[in-house]
């Protein structure tokens, strides 16, 4: 529940308009009904999730040059939480 949550925060922080499209929530299409998420290798959820946060996070401190004020702002978090994140991430 809580993977599905920073999804939807970092698509609301980094989407264009106010409507959520299915590109802003960069998710890979399903291969089909019987998929054995092939596409990812042997990449697991956390690591898909954590490879999807590092990119939102380094996309926002791009849009804001750096200022993690304004890239907390931005992504919908506390600066304590993207500070957390920053360092959990190996993210200078």
């Amino acid at each position: 529940m809580r993977e599905l949550e920073n999804i939807l925060e970092r698509a609301t922080a980094l989407c264009a308009g106010e409507l959520i499209e299915p590109d802003d929530l960069h998710l890979e299409p399903e291969e089909g009904a019987g998929s054995d998420l092939q596409g990812r290798g042997s990449e697991t959820l956390d690591d898909y999730l954590n490879r999807l946060e590092r990119q939102a996070i380094l996309e926002a401190l791009q849009k804001t040059e750096g200022n993690r004020t304004a890239a907390a702002r931005l992504l919908g978090v506390t600066f304590r939480s993207l500070r957390y994140r920053l360092e959990r991430l190996g993210i200078e």
